[in-house]
């Protein structure tokens, strides 16, 4: 139920009647009005720091007349999980309503610690506006929806328009252009850039493999196996840099916009840093079709930060509630604009109202290409650093390219089969 406060509701009807008044006119006193406080809810937001999220916040409180806290996330990766593993595994009712990236929702919908969302929150109906594959695999188990989507990365192609220039080239439409490209760069250059660090390296991976039409739960598959055997070749061509092997995603942004890099996959978020830097558009760099490495329909990865409802809330009317507004068209519209990024509804996307820098981009690969969840598992920072340690082993040359295939299905066997 949402918190109501009990006001002074006391009936203090004293009718007096006046002895000896000559007028005989009783006195009463006057009955105050029980009064209701509006509902309260309190959020662990990822997006609290940001311009334009209190004016979000703010249309959501009138559109629903309650009262909304939020309550500051982390910026740090490993500490913003930390606080929200540990505030859902505690049982701590102090937060209703969390946001959560695709590797907690991974975990946290089979440990118990989240209530399931009711149809009135997530019908058939609302599901359909969701990216199909997607929203199976990461927002539901066992049948049942755990979470509402609301802010949509697409892993994309990015490039580098100066170096292409500079080596001949208008785009980059195959494998074979990465080596056409590379013939054309200066010294300290590379045709691909990427963040291999341990556990980062799974986003390359991942996505190299849906180039090739692999499968990154099957390790005997052919289309998996050069997948990465091209991977490997980059470095050993020196098309890519043995360098970063330790570099995360803003040490790869950031040699990126210095000119080291001809291409790159980022998600689509990162076209407000691009711009901010003066970097962004057609002559310098921007978003670029799908190569195509293998056979089949291009496909790409998605990603989403997601609503979340605290198992142990105490206000679970209001946040049902809440989650029902942002779900909607009308919520999800409104957090698109106030933060200028791209919503989860693949409808409010198409909007004609939503004007924000790549949205154009951003729709040609929701038409065009397969969207496809990450592979990830329960336990997902594990399995996803066991893989990275792994991939760096291989294409460093450390072990034998057999090897690397068997140990790589061991690790699917121990953390994806149930």
């Amino acid at each position: 139920m949402i918190q109501v406060k009990k006001g002074l509701g006391l009936l203090l009807a004293a009718v007096m009647a006046l002895s000896g008044c000559k007028s005989g006119v009783s006195s009463v006193t006057p009955i105050p009005r029980q009064e209701e406080e509006m509902a309260e809810l309190t959020i662990l937001h990822m997006d609290q720091k940001n311009k334009g999220f209190s004016s979000f916040i703010q249309e959501a409180e009138e559109a629903l007349g309650m009262k909304i806290h939020v309550m500051e996330c982390p910026d740090n990766a490993d500490n913003r999980q930390a606080l929200i593993s540990t505030i859902l595994s505690s049982g701590d009712s102090s937060v209703d309503v969390i946001t959560v990236n695709d590797e907690m929702i991974s975990e946290f919908k089979y440990k118990g610690y989240l209530t399931p969302l009711d149809e009135t929150v997530m019908t058939e109906e609302m599901q359909s506006n969701y990216p199909e594959e997607y929203f199976r695999e990461m927002c539901m188990a066992d049948g049942k929806v755990y979470s509402v989507p609301f802010s949509m990365d697409v892993m994309m192609f990015w490039v580098n328009q100066e170096l292409l220039d500079q080596a001949g080239m208008a785009q980059i439409e195959t494998y074979q252009d990465f080596s056409e490209l590379s013939k054309g760069l200066g010294e300290n250059r590379y045709v691909y850039g990427d963040a291999w660090e341990k556990t980062y390296a799974f986003n390359g991976i991942s996505q190299f493999v849906n180039l090739f039409g692999g499968d990154y739960r099957d390790w005997t598959n052919p289309d998996t196996k050069a997948a990465v055997k091209c991977m490997k070749e980059l470095l050993d061509k020196k098309m890519t840099s043995g360098g970063q092997m330790v570099d995360q995603y803003e040490q790869m942004e950031e040699k990126f916009m210095n000119g080291i890099y001809g291409c790159m996959f980022m998600y689509s978020g990162a076209v407000s840093q691009f711009v901010s830097a003066g970097v962004y558009g057609e002559e310098k760099i921007h978003i670029a079709p799908l190569p195509k490495f293998g056979e089949g329909v291009p496909a790409t990865n998605i990603a989403a930060w997601q609503y979340v409802l605290n198992n142990a809330s105490e206000n679970k009317e209001a946040a049902l509630e809440f989650l029902k507004f942002a779900a909607g068209k009308e919520g999800s519209l409104s957090y698109a604009k106030a933060m200028n990024a791209f919503p989860a509804r693949l409808d409010v996307i198409e909007e004609e109202s939503l004007h924000i820098q790549g949205i154009e981009e951003v729709r040609e690969y929701l038409r065009s290409a397969k969207l496809y969840a990450r592979p990830l598992c329960p336990n997902s920072m594990s399995a996803i650093a066991s893989m990275g340690t792994l991939f760096q082993k291989f294409v460093l040359g450390q072990m034998e390219e057999t090897a690397f295939f068997q140990e790589a299905q061991e690790i699917i066997q121990k953390y994806y089969v149930k």
